[in-house]
Parts: C-alpha cells; sequence; structure tokens
C-alpha cells in the first residue's frame, strides 16, 4: 500500500471515531495529510511532542502520553505499529480464552496432592520498556525499507520508553515480552510448571508441586534480567522492568493444610477463593469478582440512575433500556475496511466464566449481582420503579438472573433483533429513524444511548 493512502486510510479511521459534531471534512483530512507526508518528507516530524495527560479509571489515576490529535506525528505513530504489526504478527493474548483455560486449571487443583500457584505482575509495565533498547535489540535488522527503519530509529530515540497512551507502545511491549514468555517457560517445565499465562503486565504459573516463594521469585527475576537487561545492549535510556511486590501473591496447597485458613487471588477481573476440606484433603474453590471490578460496576450503574434523577423531564423509559443494556451481554457487528468484527461488552460478557459457576459465587459477589441495580436507586434517594418490582429471579434487569441464564441482546439482523424490532426500540429511547439508515447504524445510534457505546 502506497504511503498516502496508508495515512489517509489511518486518517479517516481516527474521523471515524469522533463525535458527529467533530469530525473533519474531506477537505480537512486532505490537508492533514498532506501536512503529514511534507513533514516526513522535510524531516520534521519531531517524536518527542508529546502531551501529557491524567485519566481517572475507576479509582486509579493513570498517567499517559500521545501526540496532538490528527498532528502529522499521531498518524506516522500509527503508521510505525502497522509496521510493527506486518513484520511481526504479534499473537496479543485473547482473555476469554485464558481465563477459560484457567478455570479448567483449578477444576483440576481440587484433586490435587500438592500444588502452588504464584501471580505476579510487572510494575508500570509500558513505562518501564525503553523503547530505545527494544529498537537495538529487536528491531534494528527489521526487514523493512531504509527510511521506515530510520523513522522506527528516530522514534524509539525520542520517545524513549514504551508509554502508555501511544499506539505502538503494546507491541513494543510483546515483541520483549516474547522472549521473556519463551525463557520464562524453560526455567519453570523443569520445576513442574502445568500452567502459565501472561496477560500484558499479569501474569500466574501453577506448578504440580510445592515450590518456596523465593525460588518462584528468582525464576522470574531471572527472566527480566535476561530478556529487559541483556548487558549486549547498552542504551541511554535503560529499562526499568520490575516485579511489583505488592501484587504478588504465593498459594502452595500444603500451608492451606497446615493453617486451615482461607487464601485467595485474582486474574484479571476474577477472584479466586481457595480453602482445603480436612476429611477428604480437596480443595474447595469459591468464584466471584475482584472488589474493583465491583466498584467499577456499581458506579456505572449509579452514574446511569444519577443521570435519570437530575434530568428535567425524567425519561423512565430510556432509562428502562439503560438498566435492560447494562444486566445483559451485547452482542454486535462492526464493519472495518470491509471486514466484519464481532463485538461483545458487559460484565455478563467480560465475566462470562462466572455463569457455569453461579453456585460457586462468593457471597460479596452473589449480593453484588443481585442487588447491584436496586442498590443504585437507593443510592440517588429514589424508590424502585415498576419494572423493577417483579420475581428478581425472572427478570431481565438482573445481572444474577442474566448472568445465570447468559441473557444476550443480539444486535445481528438475520439472526438476533431484526430491523423493525429495532426501530420500535429506537423510537421508544428517542432515536430518530426516519430516512435512509443502516441497520448498522442504527445499532450505534441505540447503543450509544443506552450507555454502551459502541
Amino acid at each position: 500500500m502506497k504511503l498516502k493512502e496508508e495515512i489517509r486510510k489511518i486518517a479517516e479511521y481516527q474521523n471515524s471515531q469522533l463525535p458527529k459534531p467533530e469530525k473533519r471534512s474531506e477537505i480537512a483530512l486532505d490537508a492533514i495529510v498532506e501536512k503529514a507526508l511534507a513533514a516526513q518528507k522535510n524531516n520534521t516530524l519531531d517524536f518527542s511532542k508529546l502531551i501529557h495527560i491524567r485519566i481517572k479509571q475507576a479509582d486509579k489515576l493513570r498517567k499517559i502520553k500521545l501526540y496532538e490529535p490528527f498532528s502529522p506525528e499521531a498518524l506516522f505513530c500509527v503508521y510505525l505499529k502497522r509496521i510493527l504489526d506486518r513484520k511481526y504478527h504479534p499473537k496479543y493474548p485473547n482473555r476469554n480464552e485464558f481465563m477459560h483455560s484457567l478455570f479448567d486449571v483449578t477444576n483440576a487443583l481440587k484433586d490435587m496432592g500438592d500444588y502452588t500457584i504464584f501471580r505476579f505482575d510487572f510494575e508500570d509495565f509500558f513505562n518501564s520498556v525503553s523503547s530505545i533498547y527494544v529498537y537495538y535489540k529487536y528491531l534494528s535488522s527489521c526487514p523493512v525499507e531504509r527510511w521506515e527503519l530510520d523513522l522506527l530509529k528516530d522514534f524509539a530515540e525520542k520517545t524513549q520508553y514504551a508509554f502508555a497512551g501511544l499506539n505502538t507502545s503494546n507491541i513494543l511491549c510483546e515483541i520483549a515480552a516474547k522472549e521473556f514468555d519463551t525463557l520464562l517457560l524453560q526455567k519453570i517445565t523443569q520445576r513442574g510448571a502445568i500452567y502459565y499465562r501472561r496477560y500484558i503486565d499479569d501474569g500466574i504459573i501453577i506448578f504440580n508441586q510445592h515450590i518456596e516463594k523465593q525460588e518462584c521469585e528468582s525464576l522470574i527475576c531471572e527472566a527480566i534480567n535476561d530478556t529487559f537487561f541483556d548487558i549486549n545492549y547498552k542504551t541511554t535510556k535503560q529499562c526499568k522492568t520490575k516485579i511489583n511486590a505488592s501484587k504478588t501473591k504465593y498459594i502452595a496447597k500444603r500451608d492451606m493444610v497446615t493453617t486451615g485458613n482461607q487464601y485467595c487471588f485474582d486474574f484479571l477481573g476474577y477472584l479466586f477463593v481457595l480453602e482445603n476440606e480436612p476429611r477428604k484433603n480437596k480443595t474447595i474453590f469459591h468464584y466471584g469478582l475482584t472488589e474493583s471490578k465491583r466498584v467499577k460496576y456499581q458506579d456505572r450503574i449509579n452514574r446511569i440512575v444519577k443521570e435519570y434523577a437530575e434530568s428535567s423531564p425524567r425519561n423512565l423509559e430510556l432509562l428502562r433500556h439503560q438498566i435492560k443494556a447494562f444486566s445483559s451481554r451485547t452482542v454486535y457487528q462492526v464493519t472495518r475496511y470491509k471486514t466484519v468484527i464481532w463485538k461483545s461488552k458487559g460484565l455478563i460478557s467480560n465475566y462470562c466464566e462466572l455463569s457455569p459457576r453461579i453456585n460457586q459465587l462468593t457471597y460479596e459477589t452473589e449480593y453484588f449481582l443481585k442487588n447491584t441495580v436496586k442498590e443504585a436507586f437507593a443510592h440517588c434517594g429514589l424508590s424502585i420503579p415498576y419494572f423493577l418490582k417483579g420475581d428478581t429471579e425472572k427478570s431481565i434487569y438482573n445481572l444474577y438472573c442474566n448472568l445465570r441464564k447468559n441473557r444476550t441482546l443480539l444486535f445481528v439482523e438475520l439472526i438476533g433483533i431484526d430491523r423493525n424490532t429495532l426501530e420500535k426500540m429506537c423510537k421508544q429511547i428517542g432515536v430518530d429513524t426516519t430516512g435512509v439508515i443502516t441497520y448498522e447504524k442504527l445499532v450505534r445510534e441505540y447503543l450509544i444511548r443506552v450507555k454502551v457505546g459502541h
């Protein structure tokens, strides 16, 4: 693909993600593309022109860095990511596949005589990986055109680290972390590891025997040193990668047998609670959501109900649709460059492994799933509306009920909600359906209106 055509596609995609009032015109996009190409040709790209932003996610304040939207640097940052994607074909982890395999392993653990679980986390992972180091160790021999390699080098030297927020950061970290995975697997397989997964900066190892905590930490630190601190690649900015000691979790079955205590660990938002059953020497598992995830989703429904309470006039029908969408798994399709992509959203989708284990939930998770919507009304000092007063065990507005039944809002015209039904749903919440509007456009407008997003 020619450079101009690819930069144009990048600009068009970024434009497509903007709200309608903020979208650039075709003429404006032409000027943006020409400016970017001129900057590259005249060597005036300045990848050090990073904007520092703080964003709040749940109860955390994250620092990210990015480029001015539609700037030449922003467009070429995406271009460099695409180059690396094409040359290295990184296999980004599938969260649901990871969790499915982990639940399968924990199911086997309950009958094992001995085992060790070690959960670890990289501290400030993206910001700790030196882009200059990654360039010299992994990218300097990348089979691309000379000017593209020079651009990669300039980008690495100017950015210095794979900062969170940059389009390239994920792949730069994954290229290095792939070697980490290989080295660590070689070490732990010899010691009886039956399970290892790393999802970006979160990792977990399960051994079929007892391994001391100090040895677990030593194995990981050795792999970190070999990957991120190779003495053959001394650069002006070295990596800072290390284990986050505060998030390390060590569980050995023999400790449970000895102490009789309950142990727990979390992974990707799921909570695993373990205790030993003395009479049969088996492990009993309970599953749930971590406290931070429960708070995150409670805050989300609280905001929806609060917005309803503060609106004038109050739109109860819109609120009903919003709560139904919040409480369900939402599946729809989007088209990107003639490719159809399936998307699935919502708590039930994100934590689908709890569905077949509905009778093994922790008390806190079960209470949350059954009561979170009603508690949002109590939080705002509102009485419960008519559609929440029925049988909770059968309600389509209840997370617990919908998780148990894996209830789905399927916005796929031929096999799910048809166009006529979708138009009725849109009209009920004030979405204009007049004119020639595609099914996908109606889905987009509906999902944005009910706070699912698109």
